[in-house]
């Protein structure tokens, strides 16, 4: 994945890169002289009956007299209407670049600004003189200082406030300008999209389908799809440490999630699980549903647990807080607590069975590594077969393995980390 240029606005509101723009145009262009080129000798030789007679030269003349020199006409306009749209792409992203850059800037001079401006809040706010509201003085000279002292804190405090206020405005402010260039820009990459598919309308060939195809073959399988990136996303977490092992964790629960709404919505997987509820009919498709459902939520719950627990610590430093806290402040709140609790969820290495069996062996750090291992490499196993064996007959006979691999894993090993998790996060909630 691409780099964030942009790191001071926290994502990047114009993504495209100018540079590849300009090559597929260039490449456009080419393409289309190359057909200009190849329609003009075509029509020569339809038209050229001296320059080569006989039997074979009216064949070859009958089958080029046909659609093909259309085509290649057609082809030629579509691909230059292409490549000037694209251009005119190009300019307007390399010049919406430049602006989200200069954003960038602004967002990194406004979050010193505000950085500054918390900490001098923070100074007034212990400044000793404050307390002296709540002290009785003789009528005086030193009633006179203390109120003098009093309203200078005061004052302070109340600058302070306003430069605080003032910060974060400017910074807010320059974060709506960047999601409103982030809106221009969605919809001119919208508008790019609908020229691009009307310079190709009545004019070049119908394609073949194949794009068609994969989207289709895609919705067939979603679920499963979903289920792979899921289990290879929760093996990386494992693997990985860091922005991106968090990254991974959070995007294997919400993967799992998903993996789990798409089963759900399928007619034949609730028609199967009611059957098995309602009339006893626990046959295989039954258990394979089943099991699947258990493993897409032992799947979630990592990611879902610490976003329970980032809302919670956003909550409550919100309950807390001294002064109103605005929106962004509480999302960049709640984003942070859950990066911190998705990091801690990582390292906590909660493998009870996994564990007892170490111990119970005298095993050492490698055996422990193993095991924890176990579960993640046999669920990206299990999910690819199950892919796999969707789209391959041969394969059907195995997933009743599959589905039996899948229940041992979710009952030693992720149903018991799953339950010291979903307990920890209930007891910080209660």
């Amino acid at each position: 994945m691409a780099q964030n240029p942009y790191v001071n606005l926290g994502w990047n509101p114009v993504p495209g890169e100018p540079g590849e723009v300009e090559k597929l145009r260039i490449q456009l262009v080419n393409s289309a002289s190359a057909l200009q080129t190849a329609y003009q000798k075509i029509d020569r030789l339809l038209g050229e009956s001296s320059f080569w007679e006989g039997d074979a030269a009216v064949g070859f003349r009958e089958a080029l007299d046909g659609d093909l020199p259309k085509y290649m006409k057609d082809a030629h306009r579509s691909l230059t209407l292409a490549a000037g749209h694209l251009g005119a792409w190009h300019g307007g992203l390399t010049g919406r670049r430049e602006l989200a850059h200069k954003y960038d800037a602004e967002a990194a001079d406004h979050k010193g600004e505000l950085k500054a401006a918390n900490s001098r809040h923070e100074a007034a706010k212990q400044d000793p003189d404050l307390k002296l509201a709540g002290q009785t003085f003789e009528e005086g000279p030193e009633l006179q200082a203390a109120q003098a002292r009093l309203n200078a804190a005061t004052a302070r405090l109340n600058d302070a406030v306003t430069a605080v206020n003032k910060a974060q405005g400017a910074l807010d402010d320059v974060m709506r300008k960047a999601r409103e260039l982030e809106g221009t820009h969605e919809a001119e990459a919208r508008d790019l999209a609908k020229k691009l598919q009307d310079s190709t309308k009545d004019l070049a060939p119908e394609e073949p389908g194949w794009l068609s195809k994969a989207l289709g073959w895609i919705g067939d399988n979603l679920t499963n799809i979903l289920g792979v990136l899921g289990a290879v996303a929760g093996l990386l977490a494992l693997l990985c440490t860091g922005p991106f092992g968090i990254a991974m964790l959070l995007a294997a629960g919400a993967l799992s999630v998903a993996t789990m709404a798409s089963r759900l919505s399928d007619p034949q997987v609730r028609a199967s699980l009611k059957d098995g509820f309602t009339k006893g009919e626990f046959d295989a498709d039954f258990w394979e549903n089943s099991v699947g459902l258990a493993g897409d939520f032992l799947g979630a719950v990592p990611g879902i647990g610490a976003v329970s627990r980032g809302l919670n610590g956003a909550v409550q430093s919100t309950r807390f807080a001294s002064e109103a806290v605005s929106t962004g402040q509480f999302l960049g709140r709640f984003a942070d607590d859950t990066v911190t609790a998705a990091g801690r969820i990582m390292t906590s290495g909660a493998n009870p069975v996994g564990d007892l069996v170490v111990r119970a062996v005298g095993g050492g750090q490698g055996l422990k590594t193993a095991m924890d291992f176990a579960s993640p490499v046999a669920g990206v196993g299990t999910a690819g077969f199950g892919l796999a064996a969707d789209n391959i007959d041969g394969l059907n006979d195995g997933k009743g393995a599959a589905t039996a691999i899948d229940t041992g894993r979710a009952g030693l090993f992720d149903g018991p980390a799953a339950a010291s998790l979903i307990g920890n996060t209930v007891r910080l909630f209660g």
